[in-house]
């Protein structure tokens, strides 16, 4: 019996030594990466440091070929950003513009439109008071133009317009020699126009949108 007590004993007394000796090996495991782990980390500040320092003295030490070469690189970054930012605005403008075109045709087909044309047309002869006119208009259009002048008795003769001119008209005073403009197409570009302007995009940006 005091055999099986002592062999407990002893057995206890190894495994407490076992636990102490383990969290013994632990606790300095621990303290051995957290002191690589610390050493590491100031070794990469250091080079970090150094690599800074390095570079600060090679730009001030650089030759005049170094200097041009950095000044070119940075000259491209920043020619290469606002090539970018003007390729992201003319894509914005674009979409825009597109939507605008798409409620332009839209508006051609309503009841609307050819009372807006006979208002712009009775207006245009006010301004102009010519005895002779013409209207050029577009081929797609000359049928609804035909109509409204035969109906409204005016003196106008009607011409197919060279350029396509999206909706509207334009006339002449063929005496005078007066032009008024109030095509679609116009009134787009001008719309371009202010557009650019709202947005605050400078005049010589906005021509490069068009390229």
């Amino acid at each position: 019996m005091d055999d099986i007590n002592q062999n407990y004993s002893v057995n206890e007394k190894l495994r407490s030594f076992t636990e102490m000796a383990l969290r013994e090996a632990y606790k300095k495991k621990k303290e051995i990466v957290d002191n690589a782990e610390k050493e590491i980390e100031e070794t990469k500040k250091n080079k970090e440091i150094e690599l800074l320092e390095e570079a600060y003295r090679s730009m001030q030490t650089g030759t005049r070929s170094n200097r041009r070469e950095l000044n070119e690189s940075i000259s491209k970054a920043l020619v290469d950003g606002k090539r970018k930012m003007f390729d992201k605005r003319h894509g914005i403008i674009e979409d825009v513009f597109k939507q605008v075109e798409i409620h332009l045709a839209e508006y051609r087909t309503t009841t609307e439109y050819p009372i807006r044309i006979m208002n712009e047309i009775i207006e245009c002869f006010g301004i102009i008071g010519d005895s002779e006119y013409e209207i050029e208009v577009n081929e797609n259009e000359e049928d609804l133009f035909r109509k409204l002048i035969t109906e409204s008795g005016m003196p106008i003769q009607i011409k197919t317009s060279e350029e396509d001119i999206v909706g509207g008209f334009i006339m002449n005073g063929i005496t005078k020699r007066i032009r008024i403009d109030y095509s679609l197409k116009t009134a787009a570009i001008e719309a371009k126009g202010k557009f650019l302007e709202i947005c605050r995009i400078p005049i010589e940006d906005g021509d490069l949108l068009d390229d």
